[in-house]
């Protein structure tokens, strides 16, 4: 190992380390070194926290800032970022909450970071193309069963046991209540049709149809795992709503059939 990397590993390691010693690291007066590093430790945490807070403001502000503050500088020494994107810093809350006792009391936290990291995620996917009502009929009724759709990469699919779709409401700009049962189970489809990630809720055989179709599964087998799910699902309906949604990625050569131009066109 070079000698500049292991000056670089010493570093990190300082910054990661809760009151870590710079000790060998600067030249001058130690009291000085160590306010100078102080403010590098002080400038990561902040980022740290800053990354945390524009992928997760609901959570943020159900715990408050100054709590929310300390998860960031906890979160960010168990899950140092492995890449340079700040943006996919916070890709780990979910576990990370699900094993941190402080927040034990409030089992909903990891499905309201999977939520949010849902919605984070979709307004920063690639904007590929996605499956329209047009390019499906292009395919002909006969090969529907067969097809095999993929999610856009926008979407996720989203399911709790707790109401955190309520919950998310209740922060919005429309001043929803606090759900009066938390205990209610929530499943949506995390989507971005437009420009901005939208929620769309599901019902249990929606669900169990994207889960299915996500999994690999023939558009024809997924549909008969929503109708098992649940006897009310109606494929007429869903279909629609998961295109206008964007929930599917284009599907390859399915562009419609188009007739070989008339002869004059061709001689114009």
């Amino acid at each position: 190992m070079s000698e500049l990397r292991q000056l670089q590993d010493r570093f990190a390691a300082a910054l990661l380390a809760p009151g870590g010693d710079p000790g060998g690291l600067f030249r001058g007066a130690p009291d000085l070194m160590a306010r100078r590093f102080a403010l590098y430790r002080g400038n990561l945490t902040a980022n740290w926290e800053r990354a945390l807070a524009n992928a997760y403001p609901v959570i943020r502000t159900l715990v408050g800032e100054e709590f929310f503050r300390a998860l960031a500088r906890e979160y960010g020494r168990a899950v140092p970022l492995a890449e340079g994107d700040l943006n996919r810093f916070g890709h780990l809350l979910a576990g990370f909450l699900e094993n941190f006792p402080p927040v034990s009391d409030y089992p909903y936290l990891p499905d309201m970071a999977r939520l949010e990291w849902g919605l984070h995620q979709a307004h920063y996917a690639l904007d590929t193309p996605i499956l329209t009502p047009q390019t499906l009929a292009a395919l002909g009724i006969e090969g529907l069963d067969g097809l095999r759709l993929a999610l856009h990469g926008a979407c996720t699919l989203v399911e709790s046991p707790w109401d955190v779709l309520g919950i998310r409401e209740a922060h919005a700009p429309t001043g929803a209540p606090w759900p009066a049962d938390l205990a209610r189970t929530s499943r949506a489809l995390v989507c971005r049709p437009r420009w901005r990630a939208e929620l769309v809720p599901l019902t249990a055989g929606e669900l169990a149809v994207l889960r299915a179709i996500d999994q690999g599964e023939t558009l024809g087998e997924a549909l008969e795992q929503g109708c098992d799910a649940d006897p009310d699902f109606d494929p007429a309906q869903a279909l629609p709503r998961w295109l206008g949604a964007g929930a599917f990625k284009s599907v390859p050569n399915s562009q419609p059939h188009r007739e070989p131009p008339h002869e004059r066109d061709a001689s114009s």
